[in-house]
């Protein structure tokens, strides 16, 4: 028996408070590299070499907390209705309102034009459209006004959200191809591994191959959570490897694995920082979106060269936007996620014969998906792709209606392509 497992191990009441952790350890690390211009006093970098930064490590637990939790949930069952819905519900709405905070609060008060100057710029809409389609971020006209080569970076944090909502694509579509859960995270995880060691599949899936080794150990650590859970002795040996990889450079790649054990260990036992999130709700997305320009208006406004100093007097503001965030925009638009859902899926059943309907989406889903993966180019216009893929859905399902119709007229509607599960 294994003493250290939890009597409820469907629980993790550790995971939003390892978010918040995750977010604030990017923002510490941020603070280093807008406060001197460069990232190489940062305390990881001195300890483990050039580009481990915490921030970074930070990041990496997202994204294995996040395979982790979207593996549970489709092996729960989740359509890929309610699954692409909460996704959208989840990211779209906090980044949007961020947007228009950045571009309408943030860029008058901190852009070198007048303010009636900057508000009537065409270059305010184009930001809103560039940073929307992509996920990312772009540059707005005199923001931010200090010097340096940083001043221009209106978010630097944004560039991991594109990475993230194109592997809950990349999941969905081999879930569509493949079921179960442990042939998923076989095949997921086989990915991962190519990324680090043959070019071109690296190059072939660009839009998701930087992240998705940390991503797929959420993945991986489901399966195994499903049927061993976690204890006390695993997270020991994974601290001990993950120690004696540091030794030989080889910490980021370790930390896929085991560092995933160690997440998903600690995401099962309350932390202070669940704590917290009890208190004041789950802010990490909003420290996400609102640390770095936090920290940018507070180097504007001091032009400190002191890393904690700047992270001082930039995380009261980047909690109160959180906070609106998480409360105003982030919890009112999951609140619709099951009606929102089930409106979809009863739309999808009006069609007749709804078997037919599912099969022409899931192929057209399969087929649009896998073009965008693809290619470089349109992960970089990621909205755009993923509505031509919606509408190449509607149109598939519309298709495959059609051809069973047809199908039923010559007398061959009783084939095994119709009846199949789909």
């Amino acid at each position: 028996m294994q003493t250290d497992r939890l009597k409820t191990p469907g629980h993790f009441p550790g995971f939003d408070g390892l978010r918040l952790v995750a977010a604030v350890a990017v923002m510490f690390s941020h603070a280093f590299l807008i406060a001197t211009g460069s990232e190489t006093t940062e305390p990881f970098v001195r300890l483990l070499g050039p580009g481990n930064i915490v921030g970074l490590y930070g990041v990496f637990t997202f994204f294995i907390i996040s395979g982790f939790l979207l593996a549970r949930s489709l092996s729960a069952g989740a359509r890929p209705i309610s699954y692409t819905v909460n996704r959208v519900l989840r990211l779209l709405p906090a980044f949007v309102f961020q947007l228009i905070v950045v571009a309408l609060v943030i860029g008058p008060l901190c852009s070198s034009l007048p303010a009636a100057e900057y508000l009537a710029s065409p270059a305010i809409p184009e930001f809103v459209k560039s940073a929307l389609n992509g996920l990312g971020d772009a540059q707005l006209p005199g923001v931010f006004n200090y010097p340096g080569d940083l001043a221009t970076v209106v978010n630097g944090s944004l560039w991991s959200l594109r990475y993230e909502a194109q592997t809950y694509v990349f999941l969905l579509l081999l879930w569509t191809l493949l079921g179960g859960s442990r042939v998923v995270a076989g095949v997921i995880a086989v990915a991962a591994l190519l990324t680090w060691t043959v070019p071109f599949v690296e190059n072939a899936i660009l839009g998701v191959a930087y992240t998705l080794p940390y991503f797929a150990g959420g993945v991986v650590m489901h399966s195994v959570h499903r049927r061993f859970g976690t204890n006390l002795y695993g997270a020991g040996v994974s601290v001990v490897l993950l120690l004696l990889a540091c030794v030989f450079d080889l910490q980021a790649y370790a930390f896929a694995l085991f560092g995933a054990y160690l997440v998903v260990f600690l995401g099962e036992r309350r932390n202070p920082g669940s704590g917290i999130a009890d208190r004041i709700g789950d802010c990490s997305y909003g420290v996400y979106l609102y640390g770095w320009p936090a920290e940018q208006m507070v180097k504007q406004l001091t032009l400190t060269t002191d890393p904690m100093r700047l992270l001082a007097l930039a995380v009261p503001v980047t909690f109160l936007l959180a906070l609106i965030s998480c409360h105003v925009i982030e919890r009112p638009a999951m609140r619709p996620k099951r009606a929102v859902a089930a409106w979809i899926a009863s739309w999808v059943a009006s069609y007749s014969p709804r078997r037919a309907a599912v099969l022409g989406a899931k192929a057209s889903f399969v087929v649009g998906t896998t073009m965008i993966l693809w290619s470089a180019e349109r992960s970089w216009r990621f909205l755009e792709s993923m509505g031509q893929v919606l509408i190449g859905v509607v149109a598939g399902s519309m298709i495959a209606v059609a051809l069973y119709h047809a199908a039923e007229k010559l007398g061959i509607r009783d084939t095994a392509i119709w009846r199949g599960k789909v």
